[in-house]
């Protein structure tokens, strides 16, 4: 029998064992489970990291296919540890059972169960499992999870870690353009360091580190927790098609880019054939910003999180995350799609577009091997919105010159990108 099959098998009798709100009948067969009743199949993948840690650690995949969603998938990652492989397969099992069915089988049911509390519920009954807290889901139907953690003994920093933490933040705008996804947040303590929180979406579709997570207060040594959330976009909302679009968006102009002299050629090329002037635009300024970041990201550069944006109404946003903006965190999401399928020299022009990027090069090419990639950090970059007065860019720069001067009074290096 393949691990996979017995992972599977181990769910079931995790299912069985249990019984209650998480019961029904199932069914076993070749390498797919029926759940709930036949209302979801289970398949399962082992992605192990390394052969030493095969033993004693695993790394699955469980993807549930929901039969009354129009067969959307849910894929969940799950690491499992124990004294060899049989216990690491266990614990992954259970480690599902415990984090994962509760929401997903909440979600079919419309109502919370096992642990499982519905989100953002204005006046909720707590003992109903409604929480008025949003987990950073806000308006969205939410079905979140058990938190389950290890190495946290002291009972207050796992009340700190409650519905009014953002554990899911930036995972609505980060999604694929489909109805349901799973998400899962884990938060790892560093001590003096803070907290650092990774989100993952739909597996490993979006992986996101956020090393300075709001978790209210501070972090113990060491310990790590993690959650689990079904979240749903509503069935007519707009916002599904509009990323769809900003996906077909992406992808040409990743795909044209090599094709054309300029970018400019490239855009008016694009419209030309009716892509939205605006997400062609937000794929020049933004998504290109993604593709350079994740080329140079290992070397170690410490970029800013967040951007200063001007608007073509004429405000100027400060301090806006990128995670919350779909052009940049999509085209991270298919930058990896993007890399196996482009040649690789133009999939390095690609990223090296930027003035971020290309601003790097530079100082490389003048600094040869002297330049320690990993000292440079970076202040934020103003992003114009098409349409945008040459005013409300002006005044983008004073803010961007102000933070300019604060970094250079408390002795911060610093790099400016526009």
């Amino acid at each position: 029998m393949s691990d996979a099959a017995r992972l599977l098998e181990l769910i079931e009798t995790c299912l069985v064992e249990h019984g209650g709100d998480l019961g029904g009948w199932t069914l076993l067969e070749d390498d797919a489970l029926q759940v709930f009743d036949g209302r979801a199949t289970l398949r399962a993948e082992l992605r192990d990291a390394s052969p030493a840690a095969r033993e004693g650690m695993v790394h699955a995949h469980v993807f549930a296919t929901l039969h009354e969603y129009d067969d959307e998938v849910l894929d969940a990652c799950l690491f499992g540890m124990g004294d060899d492989r049989e216990g690491a397969l266990k614990q992954a099992a259970a480690i599902w059972m415990t984090a994962v069915a509760g929401p997903i089988r909440s979600f079919l049911d419309d109502r919370p169960i096992c642990m499982t509390c519905r989100a953002g519920v204005p006046g909720g009954d707590p003992s109903a499992g409604e929480v008025e807290g949003d987990y950073g889901l806000p308006g969205l139907r939410a079905f979140v999870g058990p938190m389950i953690s290890r190495a946290f003994d002291d009972e207050p920093f796992r009340a700190e870690l409650d519905e009014t933490r953002p554990w899911f933040r930036f995972a609505a705008e980060s999604a694929a353009p489909r109805r349901v996804h799973l998400a899962k947040a884990s938060v790892i303590a560093r001590g003096k360091e803070g907290w650092l929180r990774v989100l993952e979406i739909d597996g490993h579709d979006v992986s996101h580190k956020d090393p300075d997570w709001p978790a209210g207060g501070g972090a113990p040594e060491f310990g790590y927790a993690t959650r689990f959330a079904v979240f749903e976009f509503p069935p007519d909302s707009p916002e599904i098609a509009r990323r769809a679009e900003l996906e077909r968006t992406i992808r040409r102009f990743a795909e044209d880019f090599a094709k054309h002299e300029t970018a400019d050629s490239l855009m008016e090329d694009m419209i030309a054939r009716g892509f939205d002037p605006d997400l062609v635009h937000e794929c020049e300024s933004i998504a290109t910003m993604a593709f350079g970041r994740l080329f140079f990201e290992p070397a170690g550069i410490r970029y800013s999180s967040t951007v200063i944006r001007a608007r073509r109404d004429g405000r100027v946003e400060a301090d806006v995350p990128l995670m919350s903006i779909p052009a940049y965190s999509r085209a991270r999401a298919l930058a990896a799609e993007l890399r196996e399928t482009m040649p690789d020299e133009e999939f390095r022009s690609l990223c090296l577009y930027h003035a971020e990027s290309n601003g790097i090069v530079k100082a490389i090419e003048a600094a040869g091997a002297k330049l320690n990639l990993a000292r440079l950090k970076f202040c934020p970059c103003i992003v114009p919105d098409r349409g945008a007065s040459d005013e409300t860019v002006a005044a983008a720069h004073k803010v961007l010159q102000e933070w300019i001067d604060r970094g250079r009074e408390a002795g911060k290096p610093w790099w400016k990108f526009w």
